[in-house]
């Protein structure tokens, strides 16, 4: 695939300390005036998950209406948006839920979802399907997919037993 300019994207990864959305006023026209032009959003659980997967939305995770502010203000700064969805690991935002400890790869650590299991792929696809729904006229998405190394290690003792 051939493409029409060089992608320079910035890493906004939200988990922890995610800035109030004036900040985003402020900071997107210097990405772009410093050569940015796109952004890769991380969301975690600052994403507003309804239905099923509410409880993954924190405490102060932002509303429809301001991850809606968010875009029109990338697009008016001509940052095109890749969203970011965890899909295997650096799932501890969902798997730390009572809900859904039963996927976990290792039953003790919340980092990575057990492929094997029959909810598994329902949830990722729920997650997906949401911010996907959020975010209608993307190009790309992103599915992580990195840092999964307890499923080497325990495939045969916990997931594999499955």
């Amino acid at each position: 695939m051939e493409l029409e300019q060089d992608i320079r994207l910035v890493h906004l990864d939200l988990k922890g300390a995610p800035p109030k959305v004036a900040y985003y006023e402020q900071i997107f026209p210097m990405l772009k005036d410093w050569g940015a032009n796109g952004l890769l959003i991380e969301y975690e659980d600052m994403f507003p998950y309804w239905g099923d997967l509410k409880e993954l939305a924190g405490p102060h995770a932002y509303s429809k209406e301001e991850i809606n502010y968010i875009l029109q203000l990338a697009k008016d700064n001509s940052l095109m948006v890749i969203p970011l969805v965890q899909t295997f690991g650096h799932l501890e935002f969902v798997l730390k839920h009572d809900k859904f400890r039963h996927i976990r790869e290792v039953p003790d650590y919340p980092m990575t979802v057990c492929p094997l299991h029959d909810d598994t792929l329902p949830l990722v696809s729920s997650m997906i399907d949401q911010v996907m729904q959020m975010h209608p006229d993307i190009r790309w998405f992103h599915i992580g997919a990195d840092e999964v190394q307890e499923l080497v290690h325990w495939w045969n003792q916990w997931c594999g037993s499955i």
